[in-house]
């Protein structure tokens, strides 16, 4: 039953309402709620759009049924499996605050939106996959050619290309599968696993650091609303649904609650060392007047960062398709005009 309804709530939010839809189901509730209409409302005119996505039309309609049921409409939002989790969760604290309108112009923020490992990293590479793809192909497919051209067995399988392309045959199929099941595990650990991190190597660093910038910014609007750091703790908790976030936050609410420094208690849980630092020196004093700027500094600061890496690790990857592509095409032509001296020189043509 949880894995149908994980299957249904995954196909619901990535494919019947897409990322562009979604965002654009945000600005309509911003545009709204900024002008001081009920979210209730809102979600009642929506429901009975007919030029609207059905999807958008649902969503709507499960947020004003729980609205009118003296819920949180964002719950609603939740049981119907339109939106992810981490989009409803931050919905529900900015609807329990009375922040929507800043909550929404976050999860509308072109930034926000870009910041992934597929969107910052694979996608700006993906146009070099091709070439690199093809000339793989080609020389895993070069032995049936070369045995039409060579007839002298021995002769052939002296042939650098013949001996690369025996091995993608023999172990290409073994390494594909481990690498698809090592980015599926790096892909199911980022938000799951709480030690042993380094397992994903650099899979987990960008994600790490996504949880910072959510933090900071999360950190900005409880803070200017007058919330206390347990408070925004929880907060955060509840906004962010994964294991990760649910096993460090109870750690640093016991150390506050402990009479921790704030900052301390956030140091290599939710917040990297040197980002915790900085928080601790941006407010002496745990000045609550300060925390606001501070974790918007914070959090622009993890961005410029994170954007940095990104862009590091997409050239890398870039370089790494191009070179694929140019090693196996300087391959592909050799093994080529190795055949043809081969036969040549049988013929006596050399």
């Amino acid at each position: 039953m949880a894995l149908t309804r994980t299957v249904r709530d995954w196909w619901r939010s990535h494919i019947e309402m897409d990322a562009t839809t979604r965002t654009m189901f945000y600005k309509i509730l911003a545009a709204q709620t900024r002008g001081g209409v009920r979210l209730l409302t809102i979600c009642q005119m929506l429901k009975d759009k007919k030029q609207l996505n059905v999807g958008v039309k649902r969503l709507a309609k499960a947020g004003a049924e729980a609205a009118q049921a003296g819920r949180l409409a964002s719950d609603g939002f939740a049981e119907s499996g339109y939106l992810p989790a981490t989009d409803t969760g931050i919905l529900r604290v900015a609807e329990q605050n009375n922040t929507l309108p800043d909550a929404l112009a976050e999860l509308t923020n072109e930034e926000r939106q870009a910041r992934s490992f597929f969107s910052g990293v694979f996608k700006p590479a993906a146009f070099q996959l091709v070439p690199a793809t093809v000339a793989v192909g080609m020389v895993t497919a070069s032995p049936k050619l070369l045995t039409d051209i060579v007839q002298d067995e021995a002769a052939r399988e002296a042939m650098p290309l013949h001996l690369v392309a025996t091995l993608l045959q023999t172990f290409g199929p073994t390494v594909g599968i481990v690498i698809v099941l090592f980015a599926g595990f790096c892909w199911w650990g980022r938000s799951r696993l709480t030690e042993r991190r380094w397992l994903l190597t650099i899979f987990s660093r960008d994600w790490l650091d996504q949880v910072a910038i959510a933090y900071c910014r999360l950190g900005a609007s409880m803070t200017r609303q007058g919330a206390t750091h347990l408070q925004t703790l929880q907060a955060f908790s509840d906004a962010y649904r994964s294991s990760y976030v649910h096993a460090m936050t109870p750690k640093a609410t016991r150390d506050v609650m402990d009479g921790r420094a704030y900052a301390a208690s956030l140091a290599d849980r939710l917040l990297p060392v040197d980002i915790a630092e900085l928080l601790e020196a941006l407010v002496p004093g745990e000045d609550r007047e300060r925390y606001p700027n501070a974790f918007e500094t914070l959090a622009a600061m993890q961005e410029a960062q994170l954007a940095n890496h990104y862009a590091v690790r997409a050239r890398g990857l870039k370089f790494v398709f191009m070179a694929t592509a140019a090693g196996f095409l300087v391959l592909m032509f050799h093994g080529l005009f190795n055949a043809a001296q081969t036969v040549a020189s049988q013929v006596g043509v050399f």
